[in-house]
């Protein structure tokens, strides 16, 4: 079994996020592959040291055959800001990629953890209806519903510049939507209370589906997707 550590440096919402997809995406392929995760605080300790994140990485290697580093990509100038910026995250990481290029990868979100989510609106109507998944999902209402502000491609919910509309505020005015489907009676103040925000981006998660025409939402979950799979293979092969 391949054993596989994802470390996303800039969250830990995003990273319960990432280990829910990627257990969903191991089960749609049918792959034979362990998950687990490192901290934000893990990553911030050993980036603040010089060759920490390097020795870091190392020790995890001792118990995994890969070390995945995930970073929010969220437009063409801000990514060739952080360039230029020695101590980012992006420099950092790919230091160590360079140097241990065999057991280690840098894999992007395009461009927030968001636009992953964001492949299933019918998934994300299943968490605030807080009812049956399938209950919901063989309702054609609802379906009509969530394919009105499905998108074809949710990695394509970007600005270049920074603070521009972005998947974050896309999926908190779809929450809004949903909350306002259910109880048309809500006061603006107890929508705002129940509208989607990011520490629950894992919770929704679990009612994401992963398959075929999911993934083709969004480019970055599908590289992420078809990584996991040739990873596994890679490993059965070599045992």
């Amino acid at each position: 079994m391949a054993k596989v550590r994802i470390w996303t440096p800039e969250s830990d919402t995003d990273s319960r996020v990432v280990q829910s997809l990627a257990n969903k995406i191991s089960r749609f392929h049918n792959i034979d592959i362990s998950i687990s995760t490192a901290t934000k605080s893990a990553y911030n300790t050993a980036a603040r040291i010089d060759g920490g994140l390097h020795k870091a990485v190392t020790t995890y290697l001792k118990q995994d055959d890969l070390v995945i580093f995930l970073l929010d990509r969220d437009g063409v100038q801000s990514q060739a800001q952080r360039k230029n910026e020695a101590n980012s995250h992006v420099n950092k990481i790919s230091e160590v990629v360079r140097q241990i290029p065999e057991q280690t990868m840098l894999l992007y979100m395009c461009q927030e953890i968001e636009a992953w989510l964001l492949i299933d609106c019918l998934g994300i109507c299943c968490y605030f209806k807080k009812d049956n998944d399938e209950t919901i999902r063989q309702d054609p209402n609802w379906i009509k519903f969530a394919q009105k502000y499905q998108l074809g491609k949710t990695d394509l919910i970007v600005e270049v510049e920074r603070g521009g509309k972005n998947a974050k505020e896309y999926l908190v005015n779809y929450s809004r939507k949903i909350i306002m489907r259910i109880n048309a009676k809500l006061k603006p103040k107890d929508i705002d209370k129940n509208e989607y925000a990011e520490n629950i981006a894992d919770r929704v998660a679990e009612f994401i589906n992963i398959n075929n025409e999911t993934l083709k939402r969004n480019d970055s979950l599908k590289n992420f997707a078809d990584c996991l799979r040739e990873i596994a293979q890679t490993t059965e092969e070599k045992t």
